[in-house]
């Protein structure tokens, strides 16, 4: 597993703690905010892309989709 799938899941796995405890967690006397979701969105964007652009170079395929051909 590369870094951006590591970081990909962790956030992931933080998106689904908000939305199933909340953004904010209290235990009597204290409080906790989590990160915002709309946050943990645009991360998660950003490691899906980069985990795709992996993915894509180790299959051949690399963002440019030019093929030269020669005479």
């Amino acid at each position: 597993m590369t870094e951006a799938q590591q970081r990909l899941a962790e956030v992931r796995a933080a998106i689904s703690a908000v939305l199933k405890n909340g953004q904010r967690l209290r235990r009597s006397d204290r409080e906790i905010q989590l990160a915002e979701l709309n946050s943990l969105r645009l991360l998660e964007k950003q490691y899906a892309d980069q985990v795709a652009a992996e993915q894509a170079a180790n299959q051949g395929r690399g963002r440019s989709r030019i093929s030269y051909v020669g005479i």
